[in-house]
């Protein structure tokens, strides 16, 4: 119940700031976790003074308290003897990760009936554009991705037996990098949520903008997170990852991805080991 009245608090505060309504959405979007706050038991503890809030700069430099890569944590009472850190932060994700069923059919629909993936049998692009120019980052050009993955094709069987290279699926803000990597590459297969026609209506088609989020209507919004939901399964599911950095979405779903080994970030510093990189 703690994380659900801190999801309530953060999420009411990011309305207000966005000049919108009071609106819980992750009650609009996701499974609740835990208990309401009305619930008898969160009631009392609220009487007693038994919460604890957590400022989430305590938990950002000292590296035993972010369950770093290789830190090894003993949590008895929720049935760790011994878990890892990184492993630690996938279990409570994915325990966490439950949109409405609305959102998970239509995700589970658009991945094998629209774009006919299947787990484990694709490659996955995630390209971020829209506001992130307004924080100092340097877009990826497209022909780094078109560039990595050369270096991956080995990993897929349609490939080392018939040279037929794997179905691409492409998540972005800014749908017109379509029609670019299609260019660069006319005989690769490249899907997309762009080309779904009902898409059109999504809000942030061409660039994701913070700023713009009070202006979307109903029909927008619904429609834009319909798409987002589909993306991050159809990225969490992809054989090979390739990504940036500058974006929240490739932290989250390298932690609902089993394992790194192929989850590649394009932004990677030179010469960082992985575990600068990914704590």
């Amino acid at each position: 119940w703690g994380t659900y009245e801190c999801i309530e608090t953060c999420t009411t505060k990011c309305s207000w700031k966005l000049g919108r309504e009071p609106v819980f959405y992750c009650n609009k979007y996701m499974e609740p976790i835990g208990l309401q706050l009305d619930h008898p038991l969160v009631v009392k503890a609220r009487e007693e003074n038994r919460i604890e809030k957590r400022d989430w700069s305590e938990f950002w430099t000292a590296m035993s308290a972010r369950r770093a890569y290789g830190q090894v944590s003993k949590l008895p009472n929720l049935g760790f003897g011994e878990i890892e850190g990184h492993d630690l932060k996938r279990n409570l994700i994915r325990r966490m990760w439950r949109p409405h069923q609305k959102y998970r059919q239509s995700s589970c629909s658009a991945m094998e009936d629209t774009h006919g993936l299947k787990a484990g049998e694709y490659i996955a692009f995630s390209v971020r554009r829209g506001d992130k120019s307004e924080e100092k980052f340097a877009f990826t050009e497209l022909k780094h991705y078109i560039d990595e993955v050369q270096k991956h094709l080995h990993r897929f069987d349609s490939f080392v037996t018939d040279h037929i290279v794997p179905k691409i699926f492409v998540a972005t803000d800014d749908c017109s990098v379509m029609s670019e990597f299609r260019e660069m590459r006319p005989n690769w297969t490249f899907v997309s949520e762009c080309d779904v026609e009902d898409n059109s209506k999504a809000a942030a088609q061409n660039g994701f903008a913070l700023r713009d989020f009070k202006d979307w209507g109903a029909v927008a919004e619904d429609a834009h997170f319909t798409k987002f939901f589909t993306e991050i399964y159809a990225l969490t599911m992809s054989k090979v990852f390739i990504g940036v950095g500058y974006t929240n979405v490739a932290w989250w779903v390298y932690f609902l991805r089993p394992f790194r080994h192929s989850f590649i970030l394009l932004d990677k510093p030179k010469g960082q080991p992985d575990e600068r990189v990914f704590n």
